[in-house]
């Protein structure tokens, strides 16, 4: 019985251009043995397509919704106990009045604790910030304070991606409250 190699061509390669210091994606593919690179957009986050696609008196809503979906899917579990409930889990609430209410959920011994957090969007600086620890196992967004002090106000499972997302998720909240 004869044995056939088969040497396939690569379909598509991924590759980063740096054009304007700005971040561009492109793909370079095979048509044919010529090399063909096409650009396309600077990658945007899903919550700024949110924001883009849905008209104004559903941004605040879908937006609410959105975020509260990351909170959730990356919520913090206990290691031992499993992924059955969560151990600490945050849900936000906006009002018509520009206020953003985060609930904290936290199991803890004897029941489980919930405190609001309010965050009066009037005044303060959209552009939030956040911080991952891969020691702890968390990232988080920080409370915006008009001191620069630096507190953790929501709290999700090590995931650098998803806090990227949630952070400007509840910048874009803030920013269509403060309209």
């Amino acid at each position: 019985m004869k044995k056939l190699s088969l040497l396939l061509p690569i379909a598509a390669i991924p590759v980063l251009v740096f054009a304007d210091n700005k971040q561009m994606t492109t793909v370079t593919y095979l048509d044919r043995g010529n090399l063909q690179l096409v650009a396309t957009e600077e990658p945007s986050s899903f919550a700024r397509q949110i924001t883009e696609n849905t008209p104004n008196q559903d941004r605040r809503h879908t937006l609410e919704n959105y975020i509260n979906s990351l909170l959730k899917a990356n919520a913090i579990y206990n290691h031992k106990e499993g992924k059955e409930n969560p151990r600490l889990i945050y849900q936000i609430h906006a009002n018509n009045e520009g206020t953003i209410i985060a609930t904290r959920s936290e199991q803890g011994k004897y029941g489980v604790q919930i405190g609001n957090r309010s965050l009066p969007v009037y005044g303060i600086n959209y552009d939030l910030q956040s911080d991952c620890s891969w020691q702890e196992q968390l990232c988080w967004v920080f409370y915006p304070s008009s001191n620069h002090q630096k507190e953790r106000w929501l709290e999700i499972s090590y995931a650098p991606h998803a806090i990227a997302e949630l952070k400007e998720g509840v910048s874009l909240l803030i920013r269509n409250l403060q309209k």
